[in-house]
């Protein structure tokens, strides 16, 4: 016996199959992983006894929600890491405000103020042009020397 599963009503057949009309409910284009298992079931329970699923079958569907599984939680921690080493990446901008950089081409100046811009950081120097963090060859602080002289 074949199933099909949708929202609109069902109507039952003399062989036993069961068809569906379309409704105007509006349906999701993918399916989740509560939406696999419902399938999964109903396939299990409608089976029939005497020519019962593959087994191999079973086993890739199963295999294949592990994987979707293990994917989706992988592009959930990538996302958290990116999120986590930008804030790390702005934090360390940051504490550069009041250094004097050397730039990758020799420019030099001391950072005035940081924009973020989609996860890059860009440094304002005093002499009013943006940077690249990525292009910062030398940073220092700028020390004020005195030269203390002594009279005997």
């Amino acid at each position: 016996m074949s199933t099909t599963i949708n929202t609109a009503t069902s109507n039952t057949t003399s062989s036993g199959t069961t068809s569906s009309t379309s409704s105007t409910a509006s349906s999701k284009d993918t399916v989740d992983k509560m939406d696999f298992l419902k399938l999964f079931t109903k396939q299990l329970q409608y089976q029939n006894p005497l020519d019962p699923m593959d087994s191999s079958n079973f086993t890739t569907q199963l295999a294949q929600f592990s994987s979707l599984e293990a994917l989706n939680s992988i592009q959930s921690g990538i996302t958290d890491l990116n999120s986590y080493s930008n804030s790390l990446n702005n934090m360390m901008a940051a504490n550069l405000i009041g250094k004097d950089v050397i730039m990758d081409d020799g420019t030099t100046g001391k950072i005035t103020g940081i924009s973020f811009n989609d996860g890059v950081s860009s440094l304002t120097l005093d002499n009013g042009s943006n940077v690249l963090m990525g292009n910062v060859k030398q940073i220092g602080t700028t020390t004020t020397s005195s030269s203390a002289t002594t009279s005997s």
